[in-house]
């Protein structure tokens, strides 16, 4: 059993949050990770267990069972997909299934949590954002709609929690080399300069979780050194 606390933390298979599940399980907390499918390599510091975090039902039914076995500490909400493109090329039920998964459904999960958080001496909540939240881009209307929502939330939502000493903040990184680029048509260049890892956005999440209680980190932001976009290969 972890010495320092328990982090729900979405998306957690893969990528940014199996990152995240790694580091924080190196630094001595337990996790407990959501998903559509299991991990490829299970963790012994984490808990996984498989939800379409798009159905908000099962998601909700689901949170509260994890609620009831494990101690959550912390949520870090990071689950959630590109949706790129020309807004007038997305159906309403589209727009509808994008919203949900990288906006609806991290608040939901995050309301569900909050009662929990508030009781503990010390508890956080991350967002994991975009600075697709800071700069609209060319096709990115859809996706910048839920990333910029987020960022409103995180703000505001310190400000109610801040007397529970509930830490809130939002994690806004650049082009992550990750599968997120799979489904799409561009992907950052090949330089280790043009991209993150995904470490280093988990080192980010890290370092909002383990600062003192009177420091809160409300917002990070982490580029890669080089802004390079090129055309996927198929």
């Amino acid at each position: 059993m972890s010495s320092k606390g328990c982090v729900l933390i979405t998306g957690g298979s893969r990528g940014i949050g199996r990152a995240c599940c790694r580091a924080l399980g190196e630094a001595d907390y337990e996790t407990v990770s959501l998903s559509r499918q299991a991990p490829a390599t299970p963790l012994p510091t984490d808990t996984h267990y498989c939800v379409d975090l798009a159905e908000l039902d099962e998601t909700t039914r689901l949170i509260k069972t994890v609620l009831s076995n494990h101690a959550i500490t912390g949520l870090v909400c990071n689950a959630g997909r590109g949706d790129i493109g020309s807004l007038e090329n997305f159906s309403p039920l589209q727009i509808q299934q994008s919203i949900t998964l990288n906006l609806i459904s991290p608040l939901s999960i995050a309301r569900l949590c909050l009662p929990s958080l508030r009781s503990r001496p010390r508890s956080d909540l991350v967002f994991i954002g975009s600075t697709s939240a800071l700069q609209g881009a060319r096709y990115g209307s859809l996706y910048s709609a839920a990333k910029f929502a987020l960022r409103g939330v995180a703000q505001a939502l310190s400000h109610e929690v801040a007397g529970a000493n509930c830490h809130v903040g939002i994690v806004q990184p650049g082009m992550v080399r990750t599968d997120f680029f799979d489904q799409l048509d561009f992907e950052p260049g090949p330089d280790d300069a043009h991209a993150l890892q995904d470490t280093d956005v988990a080192n980010a999440v890290l370092s909002m979780v383990n600062s003192p209680d009177n420091a809160v980190i409300n917002e990070l932001v982490v580029q890669p050194r080089q802004h390079v976009v090129q055309k996927r290969k198929r």
